[in-house]
């Protein structure tokens, strides 16, 4: 939200390049999977007997089995056990066998036995010069913690750097690994800390696929059906996103990945020249896919104070759920003990925080994040049960803005744009949206000191379990396509600015929830930003009533309005408004989009001919986009009724 996510910090507002040595599109069909290790390990086991037979295992399977092997201090409940499932049946997870009480440890890894995987503790022991892949990964990191120590200075933080330097390293492991199985002589592979780190992390990156797969005959547990974004087709992007806000995500992402794989294009090509740009493209999209869906902070604070990220086997295997979690993790490590903190030791406890009952499946929350985001990250979306806090967007200005609504315009006039403005170009709304988030700080600002002067009790609030993050005022882009007054001059897609909004939604036969007060909170807290977006209105069709529209419009007053200090107008009254025209544009999209892309599905599944697993692919992703829109429309209906109580 308010912070970027790490999908979206990978980029903001940038768009992709293709460079001359790599250019970002998912792999082919015949080759692209979750993880390229599963291509790779397939080929090896041709050449080794005692691979074959591991092969017949799942590699979910056999990490879970040898990680305990090789961990003599490690604990699990004899109460719960792996459970390997078709990924369209919840994939891999952790089940109880038995009945297991409330504040039970299940699980107790120590982590200096069971491999697990961060970037400072393998980039600190990688010798300078040795290999180019973490000579740049290693100058990428540090530029990360300098801005991080910088912070309160006001630079940006690096978080998407972080990540990326944490995915680079999977997959030059994972390139590594590949060629140490399928050398046909030892002198091949080159010696040095990248082999030594891929052998003794094995295992693990062999079971690094986002969902479970490999090339056995006739299994449906082991075809490739990758669910991430990263692996959609453009035009499944285009059409089955569109309207929603994972589109926007969806090529954030893309996009930032291909900046990415621009930047290291270099180092990986040097370090691995005897292999196909697309078996290293394979190894950079799966390590994505697997440290976007797969690795959690560093609360124990070895990297850069927490913001770092880590990759731990077997907790990996426990999946998300928001609303009823029955288990926590929580890292065991000394008082005082620095290096026990900075070697990565210490263990990893998971508890359960209810009583499960046999059958039931061990679920972490990894988090609160809207559904689109969610699906950014995790190739998922979760459905809704009961009820959760979700989020939507509402369009902070209308798409085409009339500068005199009072007037008649002549046809002359309308075929002129004279009297209307395209607020979906950032040359006409950036300026509105930066006065406006100014507007909003001003008025807080004013607010704090009435409080403080007033002697007001702000921390006498009531405490709820709303996300921190929807306590801050969020403007998103929203991908739009042109308004079709200005189409013929701009005919190219647009964003449109949207406020981002959330409150705690019930299943699809509870939308009229008891949770009053939350809705009234979610419009409250954007409330302000449509007083100054009114006021910004009220400005530029004065100017032009005027005949000044180059006149720019007073900051003062959009604060004034914000704050609701100018009496002269009914500045709640315009906002509310505001709001009512944007969730009505919002549904309208959301509907209209929806069919549309049940249409294009309909006419790309028999135009096209796919084969079974393609279309398996495309009708999951479907459904994706389906559970996205139901979230939001769900929010969207929910605060419309809210703003009927309130008129």
């Amino acid at each position: 939200m308010a912070g970027r996510t790490l999908a979206a910090a990978l980029l903001v507002g940038i768009i992709a390049q293709k460079s001359s040595a790599f250019s970002f599109s998912p792999p082919s069909q015949c080759t692209h999977h979750a993880s390229s290790s599963c291509l790779y390990f397939s080929r090896a086991v041709k050449e080794n007997e005692q691979h074959e037979n591991q092969q017949q295992q799942h590699s979910h399977s056999l990490l879970w089995e040898k990680t305990l092997e090789v961990a003599p201090d490690s604990y699990v409940n004899p109460a719960i056990d792996l459970a390997i499932r078709p990924p369209e049946k919840g994939g891999t997870g952790i089940l109880a066998v038995d009945d297991v009480k409330k504040d039970t440890i299940v699980l107790c890894l120590p982590l200096e036995q069971v491999g697990m995987i961060d970037a400072a503790s393998i980039l600190d022991s990688a010798p300078e010069g040795e290999d180019a892949v973490f000579d740049m990964l290693n100058v990428m990191w540090n530029k990360g913690v300098a801005s991080e120590k910088n912070k309160k200075k006001g630079e940006d933080t690096q978080e998407g750097k972080r990540l990326a330097v944490l995915v680079g390293i999977i997959a030059h492991l994972q390139l590594t690994r590949y060629k140490d199985k399928t050398a046909w002589t030892a002198n091949e592979v080159k010696e040095g800390h990248a082999l030594e780190e891929s052998r003794r992390l094995g295992l693990f990156l062999d079971a690094m696929p986002l969902l479970p797969q490999q090339s056995a005959p006739n299994n449906p547990l082991q075809h490739p059906f990758p669910t991430h974004f990263l692996y959609w087709d453009d035009d499944e992007i285009e059409q089955l996103l569109q309207g929603t806000m994972a589109q926007t995500k969806a090529r954030e992402v893309r996009a930032g990945v291909g900046l990415v794989i621009r930047e290291w294009s270099a180092a990986f090509l040097k370090e691995h020249s005897s292999m196909k740009q697309s078996e290293i493209l394979n190894a950079i999209f799966s390590a994505f896919t697997a440290v976007l869906s797969r690795s959690f902070g560093d609360e124990a604070g070895r990297d850069l104070d927490g913001a770092g990220r880590m990759l731990v086997p077997l907790v990996d295997m426990l999946n998300h759920d928001s609303e009823e979690p029955n288990v926590s993790w929580q890292w065991h490590v000394g008082e005082g003990d620095e290096e026990k903190i900075k070697a990565g030791r210490g263990d990893i406890a998971v508890t359960t925080l209810k009583d499960v009952k046999k059958g039931e499946e061990l679920y972490k929350c990894y988090g609160w994040r809207p559904a689109w985001d969610i699906a950014s990250s995790y190739g998922f979306v979760p459905r809704l049960k009961k009820e959760r806090w979700e989020c939507s967007v509402i369009p902070l200005f209308p798409a085409v803005l009339d500068l005199a609504p009072d007037v008649i315009a002549t046809p002359n006039q309308i075929s002129n744009d004279e009297t209307s403005l395209d607020l979906l170009l950032e040359s006409n709304y950036g300026v509105l949206v930066k006065a406006v988030l100014a507007a909003v700080d001003a008025a807080n600002e004013i607010e704090a000191r009435q409080n403080t002067d007033s002697g007001s009790e702000i921390a006498s609030k009531v405490k709820t379990d709303r996300p921190a993050q929807l306590d801050r005022l969020e403007v998103m882009s929203l991908f739009r396509p042109p308004p079709a007054l200005t189409a013929n001059d701009f005919p190219f897609a647009r964003r449109q600015p949207c406020v981002v909004v959330g409150t705690k939604i019930g299943a699809s036969d509870q939308i009229t929830s008891s949770n009053q007060q939350y809705h009234r909170e979610a419009l409250k807290k954007v409330l302000p930003a449509y007083r100054a977006a009114a006021s910004a209105i009220a400005q530029l069709r004065l100017n032009h009533k005027n005949g000044d529209s180059s006149s720019s419009i007073q900051a003062s007053q959009m604060a004034m309005a914000a704050a609701s200090l100018d009496k002269g107008t009914d500045w709640d009254e315009a906002a509310l408004k505001l709001i009512r025209l944007g969730i009505n544009d919002r549904i309208q999209t959301i509907k209209g989009d929806g069919k549309a892309a049940s249409t294009w599905l309909a006419q790309s599944t028999t135009v096209r001919r796919l084969d079974e697993i393609s279309l398996q692919h495309r009708q999951f992703r479907a459904d994706m986009s389906s559970d996205i829109r139901e979230a939001e429309l769900n929010v969207l209906h929910t605060l419309y009724n809210e703003l009927n109580t309130l008129a």
